[in-house]
């Protein structure tokens, strides 16, 4: 059976509000800084991936590329701020 605690936990729990007064009663400005607020909440994205069922192992892949990728993200940086060549030098012919 459905457990209720189970089902309760899939409902997204987040309010996005953009009152008048916080754009000068501008609806365009009002559209865009809720378009904002949308996107730094994550509120497309989650409902994008309930949309559609992901096998766990799939999430743990994704997940084990995204820190790998960030791992790299890091070295690269890392490489250029340690490094003893400029990175932005020009080649001598």
């Amino acid at each position: 059976m459905y457990n209720k605690n189970q089902r309760d936990r899939n409902i997204i729990r987040t309010c996005v509000t953009v009152t008048n007064a916080e754009c000068g009663g501008n609806a365009e400005k009002m559209v865009r800084r809720f378009i904002k607020k949308v996107k730094r909440d994550g509120v497309v994205e989650e409902f994008r991936q309930r949309t559609h069922f992901t096998k766990p192992t799939v999430i743990r892949a994704e997940k084990k590329r995204a820190k790998k990728r960030l791992i790299q993200k890091v070295n690269k940086k890392r490489e250029e701020l340690f490094s003893l060549k400029s990175p932005h030098t020009k080649r001598r012919r």
